[in-house]
C-alpha cells in the first residue's frame, strides 16, 4: 500500500458502507459507489508503481485524495441539526460579545481583515505546499507517516459530516460583522466557496486539522519552514472564525484532531 493510502482506503470503505445504510437518493448512492470503486482501483494500481514517474504520482496522490474525500462527504449532507448549531453558536457569542472579538473586527484596520481573509484563502495550497517543502528539502522523509498523519487529520473531520450536520455561521447570519467592512478578498473567498464547497460546515474543521497537521509534520523535518506554517495554520483558524466560515469550536476541535493524529503515529 502506498504512502498514507491505508487511511484513504479506510475512508473509502466507510463511505461505501455509509452509502448503503444512509437514506441517499439513487443518484447519490451510485455516484459514491462509482467513485469509491474507481478510486480504490487507482490506489491499488499506484501501490504497485515501480517507475520513477509512478512513484512520484504515488507520493503526491494523497493531496488529491483528500479533495476527493471532501467531495464524497458532500453526498451525505442532510438537514442541519439546530441543537448542535445552537451549542456551537453559544461559544461564539461569548467570544464575540463578551470577549470583545466583535468590537475588534468592527474597529480593526482593513489591512488586518484582508490579511486574515488571505490566510484563509491560502488553506487550499497549505497541504501540497507543506509536502513540497519536505519532498524537496528533507533527506530522511518518511512519506508514509507524513501522509498518514495529514490525511487522517482531514478525513476524520470529513467522516463526521454525516453525523454532525451544521451550516457555516455566515449562512445563518451569526455575527456577520466582517460583511460591513467591504473586504476585497472576502468576495474572492465567497466565490471560491460557492464554486467548490459542499455548502456544509465540517465539525471538527478540516481546514484547521489539515493546516495544523501539515505544520506539525513539516516542523519535524524542517523546523524553520514548519514554524512559519504553524503561524499560518493559526492565522487560518483565526481567519475562519473572523470571516464566519467556521465556528470557533470547529477550529478548536480540528486542531485537537491534528494533534492526536500526530501523537498516535510517532516518528
Amino acid at each position: 500500500m502506498g504512502p498514507g493510502h491505508f487511511v484513504i482506503v479506510a475512508f473509502l470503505f466507510y463511505a461505501a458502507v455509509l452509502a448503503r445504510i444512509r437514506p441517499l437518493s439513487t443518484q447519490r448512492r451510485a455516484i459514491v459507489s462509482g467513485v469509491v470503486i474507481a478510486d480504490t482501483l487507482l490506489l491499488w494500481w499506484l501501490s504497485n508503481a515501480r517507475t520513477g514517474a509512478g512513484i512520484v504520482i504515488r507520493d503526491w496522490m494523497p493531496a488529491v485524495q483528500i479533495l476527493i474525500a471532501y467531495w464524497i462527504s458532500g453526498a451525505f449532507v442532510g438537514p442541519p441539526m439546530p441543537g448542535t448549531e445552537a451549542w456551537l453558536a453559544k461559544w461564539d457569542r461569548w467570544l464575540f460579545d463578551r470577549a470583545g472579538l466583535g468590537r475588534a473586527i468592527a474597529r480593526a484596520p482593513r489591512v488586518v481583515l484582508e490579511l486574515l481573509e488571505g490566510t484563509y484563502l491560502s488553506v487550499y495550497v497549505v497541504v501540497p505546499l507543506g509536502f513540497a517543502m519536505v519532498w524537496f528539502g528533507a533527506i530522511d522523509l518518511d512519506v508514509h507517516r507524513y501522509w498518514t498523519v495529514v490525511a487522517a487529520s482531514e478525513l476524520i473531520c470529513y467522516a463526521m459530516l454525516p453525523w454532525i450536520r451544521t451550516r457555516p455561521p455566515r449562512a445563518v447570519g451569526d455575527h456577520p460583522i466582517i460583511d460591513s467592512r467591504r473586504v476585497a478578498l472576502r468576495r474572492l473567498n465567497l466565490l471560491v466557496l460557492h464554486r467548490g464547497s459542499i455548502q456544509a460546515n465540517t465539525v471538527p474543521s478540516g481546514h484547521a486539522a489539515g493546516a495544523l497537521a501539515t505544520a506539525l509534520m513539516v516542523m519535524e523535518y524542517l523546523p524553520g519552514p514548519g514554524i512559519a506554517l504553524m503561524v499560518l495554520a493559526f492565522a487560518i483558524m483565526a481567519g475562519s472564525i473572523v470571516g464566519r466560515y467556521h465556528y470557533a469550536m470547529d477550529s478548536v476541535l480540528g486542531a485537537l484532531v491534528a494533534i492526536v493524529a500526530w501523537l498516535i503515529w510517532p516518528a
